[in-house]
């Protein structure tokens, strides 16, 4: 194959992969946004050491696991859940319309349990005289056997009142099955529970006690509905319940009841998770920091173009040719793989813009020298590609190396970088050096392109090696 058809062959292949690429990279709304740039919650939780629930790592996996389960439940796109550390979970919800909702149902340990509540003993004002009669400082403290459960106003109560009860839930959340939202009779929203087999026969068992204690008293049994230490409500229970279902009904809005199933339906926390670090961003300012961006790189892209044209001329425009293609090839490759496009990642692009060309600048240097020791054009160009490839190799595959280690050893915005760089600079080798060259080779039998001057490639007298040699 002749060297010209091999050049066309390849140019042919460069546009079907542009082709290609366009189909992914345009409309740009395909990209992925990440957090930073379309606004949204991140959060970092770390899990509390207590006696009830105590850390490990099976503990911690399982967590994730249960926030991965409601942040798909929320319909958040493109989240990103990972443990970082022993003892931390990363949280990022991109697109999040409100964070502090979010962070109430991810965080929310729903530990469910349904208590008589005659089991719970003498009441206490507040959590301080609680905790002071079981003798510790804090409710960490206190032993997995003794349960600090909080009754409010909210909950039916006449006021709010603190018990420690030693008694183990007769029914807990590990036996639900299911959990919806619904409708009382009053219209008003509540949270439907269905348990499972085991759940179901000992909330039959409960029910039918607490039924014949009032038949026989004529006193109010009421079972308390108890989630995360609070009680939810505490319905009077009037006969044997057998279908092993359950209702909670409260002071509800729709939302907080919808919020409620969700939680139930995904499980109980294995640990408590308390917020170590958050940051919402609104969408507004993600909106703003992405068309700063926006402008950053296309500035950036015509101050490479105008430099590259203003100083070699024809070399830089066939150079800014290959530089869009590349740009449009970078985009492809990108949306195609589904990368989420972040600030670090942007920065990262616009970095690899430059570099591409460094490529470049490397070897029409290389041509301008070989021109200066009387090569033609035409020779120039070959030497020049030959003799330059070596330094461009070297200097992208060590870019590239880094870019490797930043993403094995880095996290967040900073592996973006990494990403955005590595892909980047192994693409603007290729377009660099077989795509600049290809295009070079094609039209150098065309008269401007054996023109010095309009090359770029004219070295002024006092620089020729040869009369340099005479003078001396």
């Amino acid at each position: 194959m002749s060297k010209v058809r091999r050049d066309a062959v390849i140019l042919i292949v460069v546009a079907i992969f542009l082709g290609v690429a366009s189909y992914f990279a345009f409309p740009l709304s395909k990209t992925r946004l990440g957090l930073d740039l379309q606004g949204g919650l991140a959060v970092i939780l770390e899990a509390q050491e207590s006696a009830a629930t105590p850390r490990t790592d099976q503990a911690m996996d399982q967590a994730v696991k249960i926030i991965q389960n409601r942040v798909n439940k929320l319909g958040v796109t493109e989240p990103e859940i990972q443990r970082q550390g022993q003892w931390k979970i990363s949280v990022q919800l991109p697109g999040v319309g409100n964070p502090e909702q979010a962070l109430a149902i991810i965080g929310k340990t729903a530990m469910l349990g349904f208590w008589d509540v005659k089991d719970f003993g003498a009441p206490y004002a507040n959590e301080q005289e609680a905790l002071a009669a079981a003798g510790v400082a804090s409710a960490e403290e206190l032993p997995a056997s003794v349960y600090l459960i909080h009754w409010p106003v909210s909950g039916g109560n006449v006021s709010d009142q603190w018990f420690l009860v030693k008694t183990p839930p007769a029914v807990t959340g590990s036996m639900l099955t299911g959990a919806q939202t619904g409708f009382d009779q009053f219209n008003r929203p509540k949270v439907d529970m269905q348990f499972n087999d085991e759940g179901a026969k000992v909330f039959q068992q409960v029910t039918a006690r607490m039924a014949q204690i009032s038949e026989i008293t004529g006193e109010d049994q009421r079972l308390a509905i108890v989630l995360d230490g609070e009680v939810a409500s505490a319905p009077r229970v009037l006969e044997e319940i057998p279908n092993g279902r359950a209702e909670i009904t409260g002071r509800f809005t729709q939302e907080e009841a919808k919020n409620l199933a969700l939680v139930l339906q995904t499980g109980a926390l294995p640990v408590v998770l308390k917020p170590v670090s958050q940051n919402a961003i609104g969408a507004t300012l993600g909106k703003a920091a992405l068309e700063q961006a926006l402008i950053a790189g296309l500035v950036g892209v015509a101050l490479i173009i105008v430099f590259m044209v203003g100083y070699y001329r024809l070399l830089g425009l066939v150079a800014s040719v290959a530089l869009i293609i590349y740009a449009v090839l970078f985009l492809g490759i990108l949306n195609g793989i589904g990368v989420t496009m972040t600030l670090p990642g942007i920065a990262g692009m616009i970095l690899t813009f430059g570099m591409a060309v460094d490529a470049n600048v490397l070897i029409f240097a290389r041509m301008r020298d070989e021109v200066a020791a009387g090569k033609t054009v035409g020779a120039a160009f070959e030497a020049g590609f030959k003799k330059a490839f070596r330094a461009v190799f070297d200097c992208n595959m060590t870019t590239i190396l880094t870019a490797i280690v930043l993403f094995w050893a880095a996290t967040g915005g900073i592996k973006g970088f990494a990403l955005t760089l590595g892909v980047g600079v192994a693409l603007s080798m290729f377009t660099a050096v077989l795509v600049t060259r290809s295009i070079l080779s094609l039209v150098s039998g065309w008269r401007p392109f054996r023109n010095q001057r309009l090359l770029g490639l004219h070295v002024p007298k006092a620089r020729r090696p040869a009369e340099r040699e005479e003078m001396a």
